[in-house]
C-alpha cells in the first residue's frame, strides 16, 4: 500500500471510530444509561479500558448491554489492529514513496471539516435521532427492559427491573390510578430514581423510564408485565 492510501486510510479509520462511538452511545442510551454513562461506557468498551468495578455492573447486569459491550470490544480489537498496521506502514512508506502533498492536504482538511461537523450540536441530535430510530425499528424485546432476579420464594420472587421502556398500560399513570398490586398482582418494594432511593412507595408514585424497581410477585406476572425473559 502506498503512502498516500495508507494516509488516506488512516483518516477514514479515524472518522469510522468517532461514528462507531456515537452510535454505541445511542444504542447503550436505549438501555437505560444516561448519556454522559452511555458514551463512557462506549469508549472504555472501544479502547478495551477505563472499567471500574461499580461502573462494570451496569452492563453486567443487563444482557442488551453485555450484547452491546461484546460487539464493541471486537470492533475496538479491529480498529487497534488496522491503527497498528496503518501506522507502521505509513512509517515505513514514508521514506520510500513520493508524497503526494495535495493528498495530504486534502485529507487534513477532509478530517477538520469532519470534526467540526460532529462537534454541531444539531447535526449530532439528528444523526442520534436517526440511529435511535433505526434501533427501535428492530425486533421488539432488543431493547426492553432487563430484569434480574434478587431472590426466589417457591413461585414468587424478587426481582430488580431496569426500566428501560415504560409499558403503555402504565406510563404516566400513579399506582392508584392503575390499582396496581390488584391488577397485576404485584408488589413494589423500593423504587430508586438516579441518586434517590423510594423505599417508602405510596400509591401517587410514578414508574418512570431509568427506573430501577424493586419488585415481588410471580415470574410469570413480571414478564407480563415488562416484557423482558428473567435472567
Amino acid at each position: 500500500m502506498s503512502f498516500n492510501l495508507s494516509l488516506v486510510s488512516f483518516f477514514v479509520l479515524i472518522i469510522a471510530y468517532f461514528i462507531v462511538v456515537e452510535i454505541f452511545t445511542v444504542l447503550f442510551r436505549l438501555t437505560g444509561l444516561r448519556e454522559d454513562k452511555a458514551r463512557f461506557q462506549a469508549v472504555s468498551c472501544m479502547t478495551n479500558s477505563g472499567f471500574t468495578t461499580r461502573e462494570s455492573e451496569l452492563i453486567l447486569n443487563s444482557a442488551a448491554r453485555r450484547n452491546l459491550a461484546r460487539v464493541m470490544m471486537l470492533f475496538g480489537y479491529l480498529f487497534a489492529v488496522s491503527g497498528v498496521s496503518l501506522l507502521v506502514n505509513l512509517f515505513f512508506r514514508s521514506s520510500g514513496d513520493q508524497i503526494n502533498w495535495m493528498t495530504i492536504l486534502y485529507s487534513l482538511i477532509f478530517l477538520v471539516v469532519i470534526l467540526v461537523i460532529t462537534r454541531s450540536k444539531w447535526i449530532v441530535r439528528k444523526f442520534d435521532e436517526l440511529v435511535e430510530r433505526l434501533a427501535k425499528n428492530k425486533k421488539k424485546g432488543t431493547f426492553c427492559n432487563n430484569v434480574r432476579v434478587l431472590e426466589m420464594f417457591h413461585d414468587k420472587l424478587i426481582a430488580e427491573v431496569f426500566v428501560t421502556c415504560i409499558p403503555p398500560e402504565i406510563k404516566g399513570k400513579t399506582l392508584l390510578e392503575m390499582n396496581f398490586r390488584h391488577t397485576y398482582k404485584l408488589n413494589i418494594l423500593l423504587i430508586k430514581r438516579g441518586n434517590t432511593i423510594m423505599d417508602h412507595v405510596i400509591a401517587s408514585d410514578q414508574i418512570k423510564q431509568g427506573d430501577r424497581v424493586l419488585i415481588y410477585g410471580s415470574k410469570s406476572n413480571i414478564m407480563d408485565l415488562f416484557k423482558d425473559s428473567i435472567e
